[in-house]
């Protein structure tokens, strides 16, 4: 096998860890959620019909943290066509997001 193929393969255990516990972590209601989905005017409209805020300034290109008090966001979330919405508090610290 080449050099090539198992570096590709060293990273990607590398990152599986990481991003399965983020898959795995449910949302808590009351708190940072992260909502992986589509486009990013897609993901505010979501956000707003759900009831939620959209945090901080900046997004990322297939994600962004929001807020609600609405018991049933992440639900509502997804009904909405997101993608993913999972407990946000870890990357919320991560990146510096006060709520």
């Amino acid at each position: 096998m080449p050099l090539i193929t198992y570096a590709l393969a060293l990273i990607s255990l590398l990152f599986a860890g990481p991003l399965l516990a983020l898959a795995a972590s449910k949302p808590v209601p009351g708190e940072v959620v992260l909502v992986i989905g589509p486009g990013s005017a897609e993901r505010q409209v979501m956000i707003a019909a759900a009831g939620g805020r959209v945090l901080g300034p900046a997004e990322a290109r297939f994600g962004v943290l929001a807020l609600s008090e609405e018991d049933g966001f992440a639900a509502s979330l997804l009904a909405q066509g997101a993608w993913f919405v999972v407990d946000g508090r870890r990357v919320a610290f991560l990146c510096g997001v006060e709520t």
